[in-house]
């Protein structure tokens, strides 16, 4: 079939976002505030648990001997300029993949947009109600472009978290710097160029660091608009532009995705997926059917001849590792994720250290556990045509068999953490980094952000003791 011409660029999808971006009123209401003061939350959480992984640990050696700054960098008492703490930050946030997942664009979220807007809010000493706003409209903007995009642009390998992350982060840092549309544009269009990031790195640093590059590189992006640098208005839907090069799919998908913008906000339509496991969020669905059994049934290993789990084609996609070397790697392995969870009966950080790696229990089940891709779940069909759902068989020795499916995980925005769980993981998280007297007061200021008059109050909070970087 014959392409169509492409949309005149006075009138095209790029303009249209970024005048939507800068020009929308700020009118979200309570509940769109709530979710993402939740966000923050969750995401602050996932940052501080992560502050000592190796991944940002080298991030931020990495990047430090450029000098000092306005931003604190999470679990330590340093401070960086605004792209390079939110680098680190944002690697932080995604080093343990314990952070919240975007569906509809397949895409960590908040990882990317949280580092970003703490950051740069810090530096230009903005208040917290103005990044809760930035950040509603920053997944907008990504959930816009998964519409546009996804499945396809996920399915060909590229890592959305850092393709899709880099332009709503720069959405988010224009909405933030409140840059004009001609502005916002020219920062959504350079995000562009700076989009990048592959599914082959998972299972290694440069997967956690993916989000801190989409945090990095949307402050960037926002900041060279700011200075007057341009790019092209048509950079998303023309020729040789994103949605062309990234996907390959018509351009009326993206004229469809941001044909208006009324109707209730992204993060209320869709929502947050707040995660209950700290791994690779195709594993989820499997996790819960598997626990769920273990709990109502009574299954234990010593029981189990074997473990099937049938799964959509882009989780298959994403488990690469049966027996995982390293903790990186073990979050991206079904077989030792499954065993782990049935010989302790939950999924928890303490789950990824060496020890519980080398566990000869959980070894001798590894072998016993296998996953295919169920041909009714093709990976380029959009979550919101077909919903994912996992099944896991049970085999146990006696030949009886046991079976569940779930279609959606707990903490899904179908089945989100209630306020009390969300507490309890950020009590956990942040024991890795902050002392126990400090947990609650780091809570309620990430939790108040809307009314938060100075953000430097709220982000002091991020400070803790791994000084030795």
């Amino acid at each position: 079939m014959a392409e169509p011409p492409a949309t005149d660029s006075a009138h095209g999808a790029t303009l249209r976002l970024g005048r939507w971006v800068a020009e929308a009123p700020r009118a979200w209401g309570e509940e769109a505030e709530r979710r993402a003061a939740s966000a923050f939350v969750d995401t602050v959480a996932c940052m501080l648990a992560g502050a000592d992984d190796a991944a940002p640990r080298a991030a931020h050696a990495g990047v430090a001997r450029w000098g000092t700054g306005g931003a604190t960098v999470a679990g330590t008492p340093h401070r960086l300029v605004a792209p390079w703490a939110a680098l680190v930050n944002g690697t932080a946030a995604h080093a343990l993949d314990y952070d919240d997942i975007l569906e509809i664009s397949n895409a960590h979220v908040s990882a990317a947009l949280v580092p970003a807007l703490l950051a740069l809010g810090q530096e230009r000493g903005a208040d917290g109600g103005s990044c809760v706003d930035a950040f509603i409209v920053g997944v907008e903007v990504m959930a816009r472009l998964g519409e546009a995009l996804n499945m396809t642009h996920y399915f060909k390998g590229w890592h959305t978290t850092s393709t899709l992350g880099a332009p709503a982060a720069a959405a988010a840092c224009a909405r933030l710097l409140r840059l004009d549309a001609a502005r916002t544009t020219a920062a959504l269009s350079l995000a562009t160029s700076l989009a990048s990031g592959a599914k082959r790195q998972f299972g290694t640093m440069a997967k956690p660091l993916h989000a801190g590059l989409a945090a990095k590189n949307g402050i960037v992006a926002a900041a060279l608009a700011e200075a007057g640098v341009s790019a092209a208005a048509d950079a998303y839907e023309g020729a040789r532009g994103f949605v062309d090069l990234f996907a390959g799919v018509p351009r009326e998908r993206l004229e469809a995705a941001v044909a208006d913008f009324a109707g209730p906000p992204a993060i209320e339509r869709y929502g947050l997926w707040q995660k209950v496991y700290p791994c690779c969020g195709s594993v989820h669905r499997p996790l819960d059917a598997l626990l769920d059994m273990r709990g109502d049934e009574g299954l234990r290993p010593q029981a189990v001849a074997g473990i099937d789990a049938l799964l959509p084609e882009i989780a298959v996609q994403n488990l690469p590792y049966t027996a995982p070397a390293d903790a990186m790697q073990a979050r991206f392995s079904l077989p030792y994720l499954l065993a782990s969870a049935l010989v302790d009966g939950r999924l928890a950080l303490d789950a990824f250290t060496a020890d519980a790696l080398a566990r000869p229990g959980v070894r001798a089940l590894i072998p016993r556990i296998r996953m295919r891709p169920d041909p009714a779940q093709p990976g380029d069909v959009n979550v919101d045509a077909a919903p994912l759902r996992a099944t896991v068989t049970v085999r146990l020795a006696g030949g009886d068999e046991r079976s569940r499916t779930v279609q959606e995980p707990r903490g899904h925005p179908c089945r989100p953490l209630g306020r009390d769980a969300l507490h309890a993981k950020f009590a956990d998280c942040a024991s890795r980094a902050l002392p126990q007297a400090a947990h609650d007061a780091a809570f309620a200021a990430f939790d108040g952000i809307a009314g938060a008059p100075d953000l430097g109050a709220v982000a002091a909070h991020l400070g803790g003791g791994h000084g030795q970087r």
